[in-house]
């Protein structure tokens, strides 16, 4: 399997992650890129949760006034390298390792 060597964000965002063995790991909420020339080279994506309910629950502790009431909880947000990612087809991103082989992404 061969990384995409060019994709457009907007196609990325909000889309579901699955490891190696196609379980789900979560939905793209943003990258970090370095200036690289006139381009920027994408060194890291930021994993959120996979589930709507996980995403809404997220959501509800940014409320002040939800998270003093103890509604929502803070969302998992995972840091995985670029060089992990399989983005052959952008529309379904898979992570070229499974998060079962060492516990931890």
């Amino acid at each position: 399997m061969s990384t995409a060597r060019e994709v457009r964000l907007e196609r990325l965002l909000g889309k579901l992650v699955v490891d190696a063995y196609g379980l789900p790991f979560g939905r793209i909420e943003d990258v970090i890129a370095e200036p690289h020339g006139d381009e920027y080279l994408v060194t890291h994506i930021l994993i959120g949760p996979n589930s709507r309910l996980a995403q809404l629950l997220a959501s509800a502790h940014e409320l002040p006034t939800l998270r003093a009431l103890g509604l929502g909880r803070r969302p998992r947000i995972r840091l995985v390298p670029w060089s992990w990612f399989d983005l052959t087809d952008p529309d379904r991103p898979q992570l070229r390792r499974s998060v079962a082989d060492d516990g931890k992404a």
